[in-house]
């Protein structure tokens, strides 16, 4: 096996840090796994789930510049000026100590300080973006990268000149447990989540429905959210099955018709990997507006439908997916239309990309 030095970085979410942990799934079969490191934030979803990847990490006390109007937010973001110079000095030390070869980020406020350090020192690094619209880490880093790796072809249009890569976005692949749902197989199955929280939004528009009566010959599962599972567990019948949490979410893509839910990157990649057909909302206070933009891609393939959280109530939602489920011409176009759309082997080409760069050195 060889052996360099490898930084990772990226985190303060989910949809940042679990690519990361693909891309050093894949690596790991290539490099000596006791050469990897990785630095992300104290706050982020990392800092409860590095201690499991067995490899030295640095989790500093940083959070992301605030972007509301207010006195706490002046307040916060005056505090991440101290954050940022004691951040780097940490960093700066963390990387004199493992010399790495290259830095590898996701992007996200986790990977600023590693990817500033990683420029003095001129150490190459590559970044992967999982968005269609670039956050403000790749667009301040991508001048300088061996490569950076999209998530979304659509991507491309705002870093140009950049050395860009559509790869899409790589699946965080875990043991999963088992699971199984009886459902009546002659009736479609719409699958709603929000997220492991879940999503207040979905959960409300889903509960009126219910209420309302306005969903036609249907099977609802839904992932209420650990926190809200209580309030609509009562909502559970032969026909709606109402989930807290699951572990197994490739069953329930399997065996799912049609899916609701927001549209950050990585549902959206896997919405693209089971070939499901879909109606995205996306969350209004996304970072940039970016899940609009992740959404767009799927609309503008006529795979999905996007409505906007504005204008979304219970009986539009309802409208829609009785439309796509009870049409079968609707529904079939919108699958076949999801099949044709390039789905890169996306963890074995950003791979094979690394790899040639640490050969080369």
């Amino acid at each position: 096996m060889a052996r360099h030095n490898i930084i990772f970085c990226g985190g303060g979410t989910g949809g940042h840090y679990y690519p990361l942990m693909a891309i050093k799934n894949e690596l790991r079969k290539h490099i000596e796994s006791d050469n990897f490191y990785y630095i992300g934030s104290k706050y982020g979803i990392e800092s409860r789930k590095i201690h499991s990847e067995d490899m030295e990490s640095l989790l500093i006390p940083i959070k992301g510049f605030n972007r509301s109007f207010s006195f706490y937010a002046l307040i916060r973001n005056f505090m991440l000026i101290f954050e940022l110079f004691f951040g780097l000095m940490r960093v700066s030390f963390f990387f004199m100590k493992n010399r790495p070869s290259v830095v590898i980020a996701t992007g996200g406020y986790a990977s600023f300080l590693p990817l500033q350090i990683a420029k003095i020192f001129r150490i190459p690094y590559f970044l992967h973006e999982q968005n269609s619209f670039p956050g403000i880490v790749t667009r301040m880093f991508s001048s300088s990268a061996k490569k950076v790796f999209l998530g979304f072809d659509n991507a491309k249009k705002y870093l140009k000149d950049m050395n860009v890569l559509f790869t899409g976005n790589p699946i965080y692949n875990h043991n999963h447990k088992d699971m199984s749902i009886s459902i009546d197989r002659n009736k479609r199955t719409v699958l709603v989540f929000g997220g492991s929280q879940g999503s207040v939004v979905l959960n409300k528009l889903i509960s009126e429905g219910i209420d309302q009566k306005l969903f036609n010959d249907v099977n609802i599962l839904w992932i209420a959210g650990i926190n809200n599972y209580d309030k609509h567990k009562h909502y559970s019948s032969e026909s709606i099955h109402v989930l807290s949490f699951v572990d197994n979410m490739p069953y329930l893509y399997d065996i799912c018709d049609l899916i609701v839910s927001r549209s950050g990157a990585m549902t959206v990649s896997e919405v693209l990997k089971f070939e499901k057909p879909s109606i995205l909302v996306p969350f209004q206070f996304s970072a940039e507006n970016h899940q609009v933009f992740n959404a767009k891609y799927l609309e503008e393939n006529f795979a999905a439908l996007l409505i906007q959280e504005k204008d979304i109530s219970a009986s539009l939602l309802a409208r829609k997916i009785n439309e796509i489920c009870q049409n079968d011409r609707v529904y079939q176009s919108m699958k076949e239309n999801i099949k044709k759309m390039e789905k890169p082997d996306s963890v074995n080409i950003i791979n094979r990309k690394i790899m040639e760069h640490l050969d080369a050195v």
